[in-house]
């Protein structure tokens, strides 16, 4: 089951317990910084809230419809956000590219720096949740 976590116009952040994930949904650019920060800090709540009820929880970007973010946000990213979910213990994330070559870049600098987590990505939300569950199988 999916359940709705937070949402305005550029982000749809979900749990879907079936996966298990936290999945963000990104539409468009963000208003500004702060605004990209709080929904960067938003999924971490509620990855922070949930890891503990699951033996292993996965995180899944749909970055299909968003649009380039700004360096700042890149680095906030790269020096923030990904180093919290490695130290929780986010092993897996899975990306769905966007269509666009910049923001397809963008995307692969953000995540270039992960150590513990494996970060692929697809252009396929099928085979994203179907990578993400197979690696809950091999866990169980």
């Amino acid at each position: 089951m999916v359940k709705l976590f937070y949402k305005d116009e550029y982000a749809t952040i979900e749990l879907d317990d079936e996966v298990p994930c936290v999945k963000l949904t990104l539409q468009g650019v963000p208003r500004f910084s702060e605004h990209y920060q709080l929904v960067q800090v938003k999924r971490l709540e509620l990855m922070h809230r949930e890891i503990g009820n699951f033996e292993i929880l996965h995180m899944l970007t749909d970055s299909r419809a968003a649009g380039p973010v700004l360096n700042e946000d890149v680095d906030f990213f790269k020096l923030n956000i990904l180093p919290e979910m490695e130290r929780v213990g986010i092993r897996y994330l899975a990306v769905v590219m966007p269509t666009g070559k910049l923001t397809r870049m963008t995307v692969q600098e953000m995540v270039a720096d992960a150590n513990t987590t494996e970060v692929k990505t697809f252009d396929d939300m099928r085979q994203a949740r179907a990578w993400l569950k197979s690696k809950t199988a091999v866990m169980n």
